[in-house]
């Protein structure tokens, strides 16, 4: 199978600004995956934009939005998507897609109260503010899945001032949090094989 390329800042965020011009009110949108690190600057380009919303009203405006700007949804029935578990998978004519989540990921990790309050605002435009989540948040959601390149992820953001606190705290009060410990630390086990990055939470 031949592997999708990757896009920079300015082609993923071109996307996401073709779509906010057809929004009929404010939206707000978060980031949790690649889209969500080059914002922050622990890369330079990625596949696509990992987008997850909490409010019901905002994903079908926006899903009605993206609709008019040509997007179409695509069924992709890879592993790696059944395990991720997207409520809908959207892509332009360029290739581009838009992994779109409702609350959470992996059909269990959600979008809590605190992960929105550490997000940060990183872009705007006309009727959509565009949050990326907080380093420690977008490791902990890469964390539970079961890909190569999420691991070579979280190796990028170790790499910077993690607060470990801050992820066990969401770790222990996500609901049925003792589903994800094992899965986690085996991923953290292999982060410390593959890279010789140490956890505290190890």
């Amino acid at each position: 199978m031949t592997e999708r390329r990757k896009y920079n800042k300015d082609e993923l965020t071109l996307v996401l600004e073709e779509v906010s011009k057809h929004l009929e009110a404010e939206t707000t949108v978060y980031l949790i995956g690649g889209l969500g690190m080059v914002l922050h600057g622990y890369k330079a380009i990625t596949r696509d934009a990992d987008i997850i919303f909490d409010s019901d009203e905002d994903l079908k405006r926006f899903m009605a939005a993206a609709e008019k700007a040509g997007l179409k949804s695509v069924s992709d029935k890879s592993a790696e998507y059944v395990q991720l578990g997207p409520q809908h998978i959207l892509e332009n004519q360029e290739g581009i897609r838009l992994d779109i989540f409702y609350k959470q990921v992996c059909n269990g990790l959600i979008l809590s109260e605190d992960m929105k309050q550490r997000a940060n605002k990183k872009l705007e435009f006309s009727n959509l503010t565009i949050k990326a989540m907080s380093g420690e948040d977008i490791f902990l959601f890469k964390s539970i899945t079961l890909r190569d390149d999420d691991l070579v992820d979280m190796f990028s953001i170790a790499q910077t001032e993690l607060d470990w606190n801050t992820i066990e705290f969401e770790m222990r009060k996500q609901p049925n949090s003792d589903k994800w410990f094992p899965r986690i630390r085996e991923r953290l086990m292999d982060l410390k094989d593959e890279y010789g990055t140490d956890s505290p939470l190890i």
